[in-house]
């Protein structure tokens, strides 16, 4: 059984560790998921999914009791940590630490030098380099091994009639930060109609004409192949997702407390 500690209040987190779990092609019902994103009733539900709000990740010690505790009952043998290696509070220093029955993994991705200073790595069984311009320095590990994300195949949004040509902005959340992307697209459009792919709930008053949401489902391939342009952040599931589109893609990175969009635009 594998428990995967997903801490971020977005979906990129959840995405990311579901993508692994596709990758690795670990059956579903031997998961157990620890999250604390509001987007928790996205993951399948054959996922054990346990929800908890953000304080709870804040106090070690009940922490550190609860996860002995899922260990225990869930008959965990391999803890997946996504991106933090101590945790987004430091919660899982001590955590890793006493753990010594099980197998440990984390998943990296690029980490802001802020987040070292204040946190430092406990010493993992493996840790997965997912992109480059990972620090390997700040971590500490048995074993490191680089590795390639495979994406679950979207589902087909076909039925729906889009209207062409037509610019694709991609971007789950903060609204501010998607509002931003189509104020970019609006710079180019002369006459194509605007899709918007976000978790957000977005007002009418607050787009123009001739643009569209699209929310519910993923986007498939087809819906990316016909885009005449594609505006994203450059979050790590962004890049990835988009990864065949770059010539037609505008990046605009964000600032993130711990995540550096910036050095990755430029890695890309």
């Amino acid at each position: 059984m594998y428990l995967f500690y997903v801490y971020g209040a977005g979906f990129g987190h959840l995405n990311r560790i579901l993508n692994f779990i596709y990758t690795q092609k670990i059956p579903l019902k031997n998961c157990v998921l620890l999250t604390n994103s509001i987007y928790h009733d996205q993951v399948p539900k054959d996922i054990k999914t346990l929800y908890k709000e953000d304080a709870f990740f804040k106090d070690q010690d009940p922490f550190n009791l609860f996860l002995q505790n899922c260990i225990k009952e869930y008959k965990i043998d391999t803890l997946v940590v996504d991106v933090f290696p101590a945790g987004f509070y430091g919660e899982l220093e001590k955590s890793i630490t006493d753990i010594t029955t099980i197998q440990t993994i984390l998943l990296a991705r690029i980490l802001s030098k802020d987040y070292f200073e204040k946190y430092g790595s406990p010493v993992y069984d493996i840790v997965y380099s997912l992109e480059n311009g990972i620090t390997l320095a700040n971590y500490q590990y048995k074993k490191v091994i680089p590795f390639t994300l495979q994406l679950k195949p979207r589902e087909s949004s076909q039925e729906v009639a889009f209207k062409k040509p037509y610019f694709l902005v991609m971007h789950s959340s903060p609204i501010d930060e998607v509002l931003l992307l189509n104020k970019q697209a609006l710079l180019y459009r002369t006459d194509e109609h605007i899709y918007i792919y976000s978790f957000c709930v977005i007002d009418k008053p607050l787009i123009l004409e001739n643009t569209s949401i699209i929310s519910g489902n993923r986007i498939d391939d087809y819906i990316l192949d016909n885009a005449s342009k594609i505006f994203t952040g450059c979050g790590f599931n962004s890049t990835l997702e988009t990864e065949k589109y770059r010539e037609k893609q505008h990046i605009l990175p964000f600032k993130r407390k711990y995540d550096d969009q910036f050095l990755r635009k430029q890695l890309l």
